[in-house]
C-alpha cells in the first residue's frame, strides 16, 4: 500500500494524542504578557544564566551562581553612558523596595576602573550593589553590545528576559512584577 507523502507523519501524530505526545503551543509563563508590557523581550525557554564572576566595589568577589534562589535583575552600565544614568535612580528605587526580598540586584559597570565608578556611586548617593568589569568580560559572555542591557533571571538561574535601552524601574507596575517575581 502506498501512501501519500506526509501520510505516515500524519498519522504518528493521531497516534500521539491519546498519549499526550503531540505538539500543543506551550503555554506562556505568567511573567511573559507583563514583561513584555515593561519592554522586556521574554524568552519562550528560559535559557541556563552564563556564570560570570562578580567583583563588588568593596573588592569582594563571588559569582551569579551563588544567587540562585533569587530573581536576579542584572543589569550592564556605564557611568558615561546618558541612558544608563538616567536609569539609576529608578533602579536605586528598586532595589531599595525589594532587598528584603528574594531578590538581587547586580549592577556590572563595564570597561570602567574601580576609581571611576566608586566616585559616580560617591557622588549620586547610590546605595545600591555596583560590581566592576573593567575588562567587559562578563558583558562579553552575555553579548551585550550596547548599553545598558538588562537580563532577568529567575530563582532557578534560567534569564526569562532582557531588554537594551534604559527603561523605568520605580513604576508601580514594575516594582509589583519584581515584588511577586521574589515571592515565587
Amino acid at each position: 500500500m502506498r501512501h501519500r507523502p506526509g501520510t505516515l507523519h500524519l498519522a504518528l501524530a493521531l497516534l500521539a494524542l491519546p498519549l499526550g505526545l503531540a505538539a500543543a503551543p506551550a503555554a506562556k509563563p505568567w511573567y511573559a504578557e507583563r514583561l513584555a508590557a515593561l519592554g522586556f523581550q521574554v524568552y519562550s525557554t528560559p535559557l541556563a544564566a552564563p556564570e560570570i564572576e562578580l567583583e563588588g566595589l568593596d573588592g569582594k568577589k563571588s559569582k551569579l551562581s551563588d544567587l540562585k534562589g533569587k530573581a536576579v535583575l542584572l543589569n550592564f552600565w556605564a557611568t558615561w553612558c546618558p541612558p544608563c544614568r538616567a536609569e539609576m535612580p529608578d533602579i536605586q528605587t528598586l532595589w531599595e523596595k525589594t532587598k528584603d526580598k528574594d531578590f538581587a540586584l547586580v549592577a556590572l559597570s563595564l570597561g570602567e576602573s574601580r576609581q571611576t565608578v566608586a566616585d559616580f556611586v560617591a557622588q549620586s548617593g547610590y546605595r545600591l550593589p555596583v560590581y566592576l568589569d573593567p575588562k567587559s568580560r562578563a558583558g562579553g559572555t552575555y553579548g551585550v553590545r550596547s548599553i545598558p542591557t538588562t537580563y532577568i533571571v529567575g530563582k532557578d538561574g534560567r534569564i526569562i528576559a532582557y531588554t537594551v535601552g534604559g527603561r523605568e524601574y520605580a513604576t508601580p507596575e514594575v516594582l509589583a512584577f519584581f515584588a511577586e517575581l521574589a515571592s515565587r
